[in-house]
């Protein structure tokens, strides 16, 4: 009863976790998984098309990202026989409820550490060039950006910090409403569903808070780009191993700090149409993917930096040319800002996966496990004779993985 309750109140708990990608969930093992179980996500193949009668046929490059099993959390609670004599509805609400909230939230927040990794960044600026809140406008932006990715055209959903939400919404009042969708965000005091052509908005107090770093912008580029290794291990940039997405690239020496979840571009290097690789000629973003000290001379950054070959179009072609030595890099948020990270994004981008933690019958007083939504929960219930009470622990174990980190848009707000 409690974990079937839990679950229950968990869908009224939060948005964000609901609306990402559940679709490698069945391929772990359903009972008694251990932290530390990983799958490969196979990754969709790319070509490029030939013309005329002739072929030349081309191995396909599979690209993978693991998924790992590697987060487990719990919220314990204690209380006497007498209290379990409650009723559910007053049980729910004095216990199960604070404890699903708090386990929920902290779900959220390790899920929102994903948008450190989104390599898309839009932002709204006064006449100054200031940070400002994000208008209507910048929420478009950031749809275009995402279709640009070839990102699919549905399922896009935006998470907002609450603070951004009220503003968001207080810049919208005053459009024109051919349906009652506006006027029922104006009554409710946030945005609503299947506004600006996104699926659905949704406020989460655990968007994530960053800091941009202090770099100045005046590095350049080497013309030198290589692998990066996350993990100490050799991958290509094209891999069917870790990280198919990065590389490094070379620099002079950078005056200040690059933070990881930083977005630069690389003057010259300009984003490609991903169906007919053709330059769209306005320049690729790439996220920062590890904190670089002021000196370093090496960037890794998100997505790797796949150039055309010998003039022609390539699989998986990330840009219209390689990095041409002295090429300025910049960072595209003002250096040094708090910024809140709103997200714009497919829910294909990013993948949650709860795993069944075994059932316990042996020296307790009951345990139950339930699924809802694609969310495994177990609740376990052991006695403590000596005080006369009953301790419960609810248990999650699950993997996050962000499988494509240019199917997500940044849409910051300065923290003022």
């Amino acid at each position: 009863m409690i974990t079937r309750e839990a679950l229950m109140l968990r869908r009224n708990t939060n948005d964000f976790i609901q609306n990402v990608s559940r679709e490698y969930q069945d391929q772990f093992a359903r009972a008694g998984a251990k932290i530390g179980a990983t799958i490969n996500v196979r990754l969709p193949n790319d070509y490029v098309v030939q013309d005329g009668p002739t072929v030349n046929p081309e191995a396909t490059a599979e690209r993978s990202i693991p998924l790992v099993i590697n987060y487990r959390k719990n919220v314990p609670m204690s209380f006497s026989t007498q209290e379990r004599t409650l009723n559910m509805d007053d049980f729910s609400a004095r216990y199960i409820a604070p404890a699903v909230n708090a386990l929920v939230g902290q779900v959220a927040s390790d899920a929102m550490t994903l948008a450190l990794q989104a390599s898309n960044m839009v932002l709204n600026t006064d006449e100054s060039g200031n940070l400002i809140a994000p208008s209507s406008q910048t929420w478009l932006q950031a749809k275009a950006v995402l279709t640009a990715c070839n990102a699919p055209l549905g399922d896009r959903y935006a998470v907002l910090d609450p603070m951004t939400d009220a503003n968001t919404v207080a810049g919208m009042m005053g459009m024109f409403n051919p349906t009652d969708r506006v006027s029922r965000q104006t009554i409710d005091g946030q945005m609503g569903s299947k506004i600006l052509g996104v699926q659905g908005w949704m406020q989460d107090q655990t968007v994530a808070i960053s800091q941009t770093g202090s770099y100045d912008s005046t590095a350049t580029a080497t013309g030198a780009y290589g692998n990066y290794t996350p993990n100490g291990a050799p991958v290509s940039t094209i891999s069917s191993s870790a990280s198919p997405h990065s590389s490094v690239l070379t620099v002079s020496a950078i005056n200040g700090t690059l933070n990881a979840g930083d977005v630069i571009t690389i003057a010259g290097v300009n984003r490609v149409n991903r169906i007919n690789k053709n330059s769209l000629h306005i320049l690729q973003q790439f996220v920062v993917l590890a904190d670089c000290a002021s000196g370093a001379t090496s960037i890794p950054i998100s997505p790797a930096i796949i150039p055309p070959a010998n003039g022609s179009a390539v699989p998986y072609q990330t840009v219209d040319s390689a990095p041409a030595a002295g090429a300025v890099v910049k960072l595209v948020a003002p250096a040094g800002s708090v910024i809140r990270r709103n997200m714009l994004y497919s829910k294909r981008a990013m993948t949650l996966a709860t795993v069944d933690l075994e059932m316990v019958d042996r020296g307790v007083v009951d345990c139950g496990r339930a699924s809802l939504d694609g969310v495994s929960l177990r609740t376990l219930t052991y006695y403590n004779g000596s005080d006369d009470t009953r301790a419960t622990r609810l248990d999650v174990l699950y993997g996050l993985g962000m499988l494509r980190p240019d199917w997500a848009v940044i849409v910051p707000e300065l923290v003022e």
